[in-house]
């Protein structure tokens, strides 16, 4: 069959043709796959870094710094970071308080390849303790007062701190069973103050000394800074530090309550100290929050400031102790409380929510309440 001279070629072109045909379609879908397989693993980046900057938020709530963040000038921040275990991302993050019980925390987080970074933002208030410090003592035993001790249920600010204005006057002493208390030289209870000087108080029980808001007993000893398994006996407590650190490693430095201070950087240092036994000091002085599962016994010049929690007896006698705040007294066992010579317990609101405040973990306000930042 004889071709006509303009057809040669023809199938050549139509061939080359179809080809770059087929080769745009398997480009196109190469192209296509790659461009699904990229958007997953953005997606997967994406997902993670999500995760971390979740994980992140729950990291600083579960890890909340009581000594550094609850001591952080209104408008200030703070930094922190960490890693996901499984080694699929990491944070960083900044907590800015915003007031004296509300914070902002702000976390970025990356995958493991730093392909993608998400930031998310929560709000987070303190949850401060609640001790039912219902005078300038509560118990629930039997008590012995007399000596030149004085027991005063007015609210007085520390000397030198820096408080806002006092609460209404408290009772000296509240208790359950008012008839268990008797007097040597303290006659009309002229050696306490308060309004009124002895309350009898029937809801006064055992949950009293081992519920504190939303903290029970294990969960507040749980958060103890300084721990003595095995009871104390000491006469050495004091500060250890400079003008701006506090070596809180030194077991027996229980901050710098005074104004003013010996060692400034311990100022603002309020530690929980735990004592699991009997505890006995005959001088030095601290802050914080003191829980004894057992009993107290004061002699010399001890001081403290900050709630004092006991499931024993409290004793002092001799030149006796200056606390400052308040003391629960448990006494189940109507053991009995002895007060003696010039000891003096003053209760202090002040004392009570700075100690409680510089311990109280942080919170947020809403799981899952964030906001996500871009």
């Amino acid at each position: 069959m004889r071709t006509h001279p303009g057809e040669r070629g023809f199938a050549l072109a139509v061939s080359i043709f179809a080809l770059v045909i087929i080769a745009a379609l398997i480009t196109g879908v190469f192209f296509a796959a790659r461009q699904e397989m990229k958007i997953g693993e953005n997606s997967e980046s994406s997902l993670r870094a999500f995760a971390a900057a979740n994980a992140g938020l729950d990291y600083a709530i579960a890890n909340w710094n009581t000594s550094i963040w609850n001591n952080l000038p209104t408008d200030s921040t703070a930094t922190f970071s960490g890693a996901l275990p499984s080694g699929t991302g990491s944070f960083t993050g900044t907590v800015e308080r915003m007031n004296p019980q509300l914070f902002f925390v702000r976390v970025t987080g990356q995958d493991q390849h730093g392909l993608a970074s998400r930031s998310l933002g929560d709000l987070a208030r303190l949850l401060i303790m609640q001790m039912q410090m219902k005078g300038a003592i509560t118990t629930q035993g039997s008590m012995k007062i007399g000596g030149s001790s004085f027991i005063d249920g007015v609210d007085t600010n520390p000397t030198g701190w820096s408080c806002g204005a006092v609460n209404d006057t408290m009772p000296g002493i509240d208790t359950n069973d008012s008839t268990q208390i008797s007097t040597s030289g303290c006659g009309s209870y002229s050696c306490v103050v308060g309004s009124p000087k002895v309350k009898s108080d029937t809801t006064i029980t055992s949950a009293t000394f081992s519920t504190f808001g939303d903290l029970s007993w294990t969960q507040l000893v749980a958060m103890a800074t300084d721990i003595y398994p095995n009871g104390l006996q000491a006469n050495d407590f004091g500060p250890v530090g400079t003008a701006t650190t506090c070596t809180t490693s030194v077991q027996d430095n229980w901050g710098d309550p005074m104004v003013p201070a010996s060692v400034p950087g311990c100022s603002n240092y309020f530690p929980i100290i735990y004592v699991n036994g009997n505890f006995k000091a005959t001088g030095g002085y601290g802050q914080g929050i003191l829980i004894v599962n057992g009993n107290i016994s004061v002699q010399g010049g001890f001081s403290f400031y900050g709630p004092v929690i006991a499931t024993g007896d409290l004793t002092t006698q001799g030149t006796g102790g200056h606390f400052n705040g308040g003391v629960l007294a448990q006494n189940i066992d109507l053991s009995q409380d002895v007060i003696l010579g010039n000891a003096v317990v003053t209760y202090s609101s002040c004392a009570l929510f700075k100690a409680m405040q510089a311990n109280s973990p942080g919170r947020l306000f809403r799981q899952r309440a964030f906001v996500d930042i871009f």
